[in-house]
């Protein structure tokens, strides 16, 4: 760490990543437990590593500095590493700006999220510049990200079998080139249905819901498309996509092409950007929808759940949410109508203007923006 990295640091606000502090303070219970929570947050928070200025006043920036006496490379390690389960790696530096000493905090990415306190065995987050504790559906959301859970195959235990549509499920077998004979061991084996060992029960699986459900939306509120219509007055300005997977889709894009009045309009992007935000959405944000907006100049499509890179950093590739549902789906989208889909994006967007995609980890979101009218 130097100078110059210091500096740069001072001319961003604080954030999910990023904390100043006019003084360490570990001499204290409070102190220590303070630490660890500030500490722990950043680690779970999305993104790359994090840090924490010390000897810096929070609100103007002002350098300050530290007194070496008080921040001890050995108690701040021996703090961090025994109240943080798991253990989080940090790096402790000082450096010297206008004769003024500022300490250096380090939290370095981990591959072990979510971590939590030992002490009371609470998971923290950081909400901008403040440090909270974590919600259930942010903790389901990493564990997740980790590969520790599979959204897809959580049981549904308030549905029974009856809730799935078997002409879907014949559909789906028929597509798939499997038998007929569809029953409770092959739906099972399948993960579209899950076994409750206590009471003996099947219960529809999430994502075998998301897929073949008569109702999805009634066990699943949170997994449709709402479209904001802010050009066309002929249609409702506020509409609601739901059904299973593919029927939500198609209903999502009927009313899109009604809105447009454009018969040249590609809208094969925005199939294809609609079946991505199905498909790689976190579905453990159960406050959120994917959101479409028709404005004048543009669509703007948001959807809940930032991507996020490979816990091998070295390729440098992100990880595709869902798998299952997606390695399903695309027998039921048999005409490659929003998956696999080949588009020459270099040709369109030399017609139709640049797609902006905006990745938002400190708000677990992605979004798109697609130009609405030709060029000319």
């Amino acid at each position: 760490m130097d100078a110059q990295k210091i500096n740069s640091m001072l001319s961003r606000e604080e954030g999910t990543k990023l904390d100043f502090k006019l003084k360490l303070n570990i001499e204290t219970e409070s102190g220590k437990k303070e630490l660890a929570k500030d500490v722990c947050a950043i680690a779970n928070s999305r993104g790359g590593r994090g840090h924490i200025l010390f000897g810096i006043e929070d609100k103007t920036k002002k350098i300050i500095g530290i007194n070496l006496d008080e921040f001890s490379e050995e108690q701040i390690q021996q703090v961090v590493s025994t109240r943080i389960d798991p253990p989080v790696p940090i790096s402790v530096d000082t450096v010297n700006i206008d004769n003024h000493i500022i300490g250096v905090l380090t939290i370095y990415y981990t591959e072990q999220k979510p971590h939590q306190l030992r002490d009371n065995g609470a998971f923290y987050i950081r909400r901008g510049s403040t440090t909270d504790i974590m919600r259930k559906e942010e903790i389901a959301s990493m564990l997740q990200d980790t590969g520790l859970i599979n959204y897809e195959l959580l049981p549904l235990y308030k549905a029974c079998i009856d809730d799935l549509d078997h002409e879907k499920l014949l559909n789906f077998f028929h597509k798939s080139g499997l038998p007929l004979n569809i029953n409770k061991s092959i739906l099972l084996s399948m993960g579209i249905i899950a076994k409750e060992k206590d009471y003996n029960e099947y219960h529809p699986t999430c994502g075998g819901m998301l897929l073949f459900g008569k109702n999805p939306q009634i066990f699943l509120p949170h997994a449709i498309i709402r479209i904001h219509n802010y050009t066309n007055e002929l249609n409702p300005e506020h509409y609601i996509a739901s059904g299973t997977i593919i029927e939500m889709l198609n209903d999502a894009c009927s009313y899109l092409r009604n809105n447009i009045d454009n018969k040249d309009y590609p809208f094969e992007i925005v199939e294809d950007f609609l079946g991505k935000s199905v498909i790689y959405r976190d579905y453990f944000e159960i406050n959120s929808a994917i959101e479409v907006f028709i404005n004048k100049n543009k669509i703007e499509i948001t959807n809940p759940g930032a991507a996020v890179k490979e816990t091998n950093r070295s390729l440098e590739k992100y990880v595709r949410r869902n798998m299952w549902l997606y390695l399903k789906v695309i027998a039921l989208d048999s005409t490659g109508q929003y998956f696999n889909k080949s588009i020459n994006l270099s040709e369109l967007t030399q017609k139709f203007g640049k797609i902006k995609t905006f990745n938002i980890l400190s708000k677990n979101l992605y979004k798109v923006i697609l130009p609405l009218k030709i060029k000319q």
